[in-house]
């Protein structure tokens, strides 16, 4: 794995500097399709307008996410709250819903002790690597996503879905195209899309949450306590392939080997500022020691419409 090209120092007044370069730092997202910029120093605190001006797309809310976030300030959220300890496989930022960001802006408050970095790889390079056998397959089925939501275990659904109740709750997932199902206290939903998103001139990309959604990417010791318990219907997040059917470990390794012959690492800095193009490029985590503050905003909509 290497390191991206180096970020762009901002100077003393980083707003002032992104302000004299936004013409340059819109060419440089547009072109390569990921910006890095380092010392932003105080300017931390407005990143998320920053991302705002440099993208030109107004920024987000997280709602119906399945990753642990918690809201900092406005529409600036923990990058992740899944435990430091674990590395988190490289995604498409919200491609398991009918609409996502087209931009993800990750901030650092503060870097960790060791580790951490953020892995990107090219959505179209992990295409072009994966086995013919398995594309086809995901390009005649696509992808299901499972959810399940139990009383006291992971997110909840009021939060995941930003309703008050179950009727608010049908509407939302009629509405996102899920099939909901409500049993006393527990509610599943599943839904399916395409795992490759078309961009025009006969290429198509890698868009989706395949691997980080599914199960076997737990821990060990996390998958079968959580199997002892709830079974695999009642897994909080899992994937199939569009039929039904599991995907066996080695499509999941299969995946992880597309991905790990393209990606690239993203080490941070206090004031480090690094913006994705979420329909160019997956990104991930890499466990980390120590308190490290990452900071993530989103701007922009996209949809599988």
């Amino acid at each position: 794995m290497t390191t991206t090209r180096q970020a762009i120092d901002v100077g003393a007044d980083a707003t002032a500097w992104i302000d004299a370069h936004l013409i340059e730092l819109r060419e440089i997202l547009a072109t390569e399709g990921v910006l890095r910029l380092r010392g932003l120093g105080g300017a931390v605190r407005e990143f998320d307008t920053i991302t705002e001006t440099v993208t030109g797309a107004a920024p987000l809310e997280y709602h119906g996410g399945a990753t642990p976030r918690t809201r900092i300030d406005r529409n600036v959220y923990s990058s992740t709250d899944f435990p430091s300890e674990y590395a988190i496989d490289l995604h498409s930022e919200m491609a398991y819903s009918r609409t996502w960001p087209l931009y993800l802006a990750f901030c650092c408050a503060k870097p960790p002790r060791s580790g951490g970095a953020t892995p990107l790889a090219s959505t179209v390079e992990i295409a072009e690597r994966i086995p013919v056998a398995l594309a086809e397959r995901l390009r005649l089925f696509g992808i299901r996503y499972r959810r399940a939501f139990h009383p006291l275990l992971g997110t909840d659904w009021r939060s995941a879905y930003g309703v008050n109740d179950e009727a608010e709750l049908v509407d939302c997932a009629a509405r996102r195209g899920e099939d909901v199902r409500i049993d006393r206290d527990v509610v599943t939903s599943s839904w399916t899309l395409p795992a490759y998103r078309d961009c025009g001139g006969g290429i198509e990309s890698w868009f989706n949450q395949m691997v980080a959604f599914n199960v076997r990417t737990l821990p060990s010791g996390v998958r079968e306590d959580l199997l002892d318990v709830v079974g695999e219907d009642g897994i909080p997040k899992n994937t199939l392939l569009g039929d039904g059917s599991p995907f066996p470990e080695s499509d999941i390794g299969a995946v992880r080997d597309a991905v790990d012959a393209t990606s690239t690492a993203v080490p941070w800095e206090a004031g480090d500022l690094t913006i994705v193009d979420n329909r160019r490029f997956a990104h991930g985590r890499q466990p980390y020691t120590g308190s490290r503050e990452l900071r993530v905003c989103m701007t922009g909509e996209g949809s599988w419409a």
